[in-house]
């Protein structure tokens, strides 16, 4: 097709016989549309229906609405607008970026609203490596940004696992391959959930399978591991499982998961995401099932181990057990009780003895006590009388300068409280009271009449905005009806959508029919 181009560019190239004379060109004008037209015309019949264009990717962007991309692709000395539709761009594998060097296939066409020719593009694939090996590497750095393959991140593996599933296809050699390795052991519960390993959708299957399992965890019976695995293929086989939603669910199980894909040489997103990455299925089942192999010998080399500490524990007890018996209090029992009794028998005498001797000091003491208390008596009560005597003199000439002074205190409040009798304060108080009274009777009506006139006037405001006003007035109001919004600008409508329109009495719906809007597929 590009050698057909070129032919038409040689074409227009060569020279042209010198016109003939004409009549005079018709004065009858063309509208915008029929000369966009003509145009579209020209270049749909006079260039080939596909072209392969190289060029360096600039302005890239994807509409959020719509989901189209669009880009330019530019050399040297000259650029080309680019468009890519939603159903075209949802089959690239890779991301494309400003800076990257493509090779578009696609064709020539005019987007006549905005009166320009652009490339509407089918397919996109880089220059230098291939699209599946870019994708790899983009989401690849992307996830590894996101700690998704960090190692701290993932979960250890069961030692003794006993309820393992398995993620496969059930026709898969792969199943075939862990299965040999699995059914060598008869405690081992396994359970298989099918689903593809290979093809479109294949990855949001895998992806829903892992969600699956771990939401159902109870109703399975409690698995303990997963398996994910596939046998060897190309790229573009093994690609289900280089997909995000895969890498995102392997990293949200809660069940730990071992990967298995490919042969040795192949590494997908997968086996970076899951907790560990077996080279093949086969390598998969050994390495959970690789405890339960050396199993039975350590039960043995344990039983053994248990049963020489049995031996060791009990030596050592009869051992212990034959030097109590050989002690002095087990051989003459009633020896060591005679010699408490004795020993019991002189801690009494001597207690006896004891309190003896502190009985007759304390007597003793007693006795001197009161003999010096009998000399002595007379004279302290003597001593005693006489200061009691003088504290109650002392005492009634207190109580009497106190009881003169006290009376004193009171006349003079006495007369203090007649010159200031409060009748008086009451009385100036309770006229100012009723004065207060009056006047706050009279801000508060005043109030209450300025705050009724200020509503009436927002009331009248509100109900002349108000959008059942503008309603009434002959005015209608636009609505989407899928979402609601309110429509200010009719860019916001495409054709075919439903929209409502509402009237002072009522509400109508439509549908927008565009005529001046050309196909882009005519």
């Amino acid at each position: 097709m590009t050698a057909d181009f070129f032919d038409f560019q040689q074409k227009l190239l060569k020279p042209r016989p010198a016109p003939k004379p004409q009549a005079a060109p018709s004065e009858q004008p063309i509208s915008v549309s029929e000369l966009t037209a003509r145009i579209t015309r020209v270049i749909n019949t006079g260039l080939p229906g596909n072209f392969l264009v190289r060029g360096e990717v600039s302005n890239f962007g994807r509409n959020k609405a719509s989901g189209h991309v669009y880009f330019t692709l530019k050399d040297a000395e000259a650029c080309i607008d680019c468009v890519m539709f939603r159903s075209e761009a949802g089959r690239l594998k890779f991301e494309p970026d400003d800076g990257m060097e493509l090779l578009a296939g696609g064709r020539i066409g005019v987007y006549g609203p905005r009166g320009r020719y652009q490339l509407y593009v089918s397919s996109l694939r880089p220059l230098g490596q291939g699209a599946l090996e870019l994708a790899f590497r983009q989401m690849k750095a992307k996830l590894e940004a996101e700690g998704l393959f960090a190692p701290e991140r993932k979960k250890p593996l069961p030692g003794y696992p006993q309820r393992i599933v398995l993620i496969t296809s059930p026709q898969a050699a792969a199943l075939h391959d862990m299965l040999k390795v699995l059914r060598r052991f008869p405690c081992l519960r396994i359970m298989l959930y099918p689903a593809p390993v290979q093809g479109d959708g294949a990855g949001q299957k895998i992806a829903a399978a892992i969600r699956h399992i771990n939401s159902a965890i109870d109703e399975i019976g409690g698995a303990e591991v997963i398996i994910l695995a596939r046998g060897g293929g190309s790229l573009e086989d093994l690609w289900a499982f280089n997909e995000e939603c895969v890498a995102r669910a392997l990293a949200a199980s809660r069940i730990p998961v071992v990967s298995g894909i490919g042969h040795e040489v192949d590494v997908s997103i997968a086996d970076l995401a899951a907790d560990y990455h077996a080279h093949t299925p086969t390598e998969a089942a050994q390495i959970v099932t690789a405890n339960w192999r050396t199993a039975q010998s350590q039960v043995e080399e344990r039983t053994h181990r248990l049963h020489r500490s049995l031996r060791s524990i009990t030596n050592d007890c009869r051992q212990r057990l034959a030097g109590i018996e050989r002690h002095e209090a087990f051989r003459r029992p009633m020896g060591q009780v005679n010699v408490l009794r004795q020993l019991l028998d002189d801690r009494d005498r001597a207690l006896i003895l004891a309190q003896d001797q502190l009985l007759r000091t304390r007597r003793d003491r007693l006795q001197d006590a009161t003999g010096r208390l009998q000399r002595f008596l007379p004279s302290v009560v003597i001593r005693c009388r006489q200061r009691l005597n003088d504290w109650m003199r002392s005492l009634d000439q207190a109580l009497g300068q106190r009881l003169r002074g006290a009376h004193e205190r009171l006349a003079r409040a006495t007369t203090l409280l007649q010159e200031c009798h409060p009748r008086h304060a009451m009385q100036l108080t309770r006229q100012r009271l009723q004065t207060a009274e009056g006047r706050l009777a009279r801000a508060a009506r005043q109030n209450v009449q300025r705050n009724d006139h200020t509503l009436d006037s927002l009331a009248r405001q509100l109900e002349a905005i108000s959008p059942q006003s503008v309603l009434r007035r002959g005015y209608t109001m636009t609505t989407r009806k899928k979402d609601g919004a309110t429509l200010r600008s009719a860019a916001q409508l495409g054709t075919g959508e439903k929209i409502v329109t509402h009237f002072a009495d009522g509400q109508v719906e439509s549908t927008v029919n565009d005529s001046k809007q050309l196909s882009l597929f005519d």
